[in-house]
């Protein structure tokens, strides 16, 4: 139960933009200007890690892992499975600090480095996801987070307090079941009996 570091690599970058519909040969000056800002400040902010956990699983519980699994969708979810990973991602608590400053001063600035720094949470997900699975030679399910389906938002501080996430990555809950910082991920994946 480490922390891990994450690279956010140029063509993650590059691939943002075109999920927000920005190609270099249709932007003009002002709009490439926006861009190389906020991308800049947002390279500068990103602190991103994550932590996880490997649970044997059977009969619809994780074993040692003191967390009860509850709705119905996580256990369909699971059905076949014979271990969980259960892991935490976050870009860091810079990101929200930059995001709010941005609120204050630019509005434009403020909704971009957002929508880059949501698309740069899910990318995260996908290189810590090839870096836990590294380790496993097996089918597995997709991501399956708190608050998809049945599965209650409301187990999230039960479920950092498995990972240590708090003190590992500095994820935390608020009242509102809601992840602070803002752009961090908590999820599970099952591995499938071979």
């Amino acid at each position: 139960m480490n922390k891990h570091t994450i690279e956010i690599t140029e063509n993650d970058y590059k691939e943002v933009l075109k999920t927000l519909g920005y190609e270099n040969e249709s932007l003009d000056e002002s709009v490439k200007e926006l861009l190389l800002v906020c991308e800049k400040e947002l390279k500068n902010a990103i602190n991103a890690c994550f932590v996880y956990r490997v649970f044997d699983y059977c009969h619809e519980e994780m074993k040692d892992s003191g967390f009860e699994l509850e709705g119905v969708t996580i256990k369909e979810h699971l059905d076949g499975c014979c271990k969980c990973v259960c892991f935490c991602t976050t870009l860091g608590g810079e990101v929200d600090n930059l995001i709010r400053k941005k609120q204050i001063t630019s509005m434009a600035e403020a909704m971009m480095i957002d929508n880059m720094a949501s698309y740069l949470v899910e990318k995260a997900c996908d290189h810590a996801e090839e870096i836990i699975m590294k380790d496993f030679d097996a089918d597995k399910t997709f991501r399956y987070g708190l608050g998809y389906g049945d599965f209650p938002i409301t187990k999230q501080k039960e479920f950092l307090d498995m990972l240590d996430a708090s003190r590992q990555v500095g994820v935390h809950v608020n009242e509102a079941s809601m992840l602070m910082p803002t752009k961090s991920v908590t999820c599970l994946i099952g591995i499938k009996d071979d």
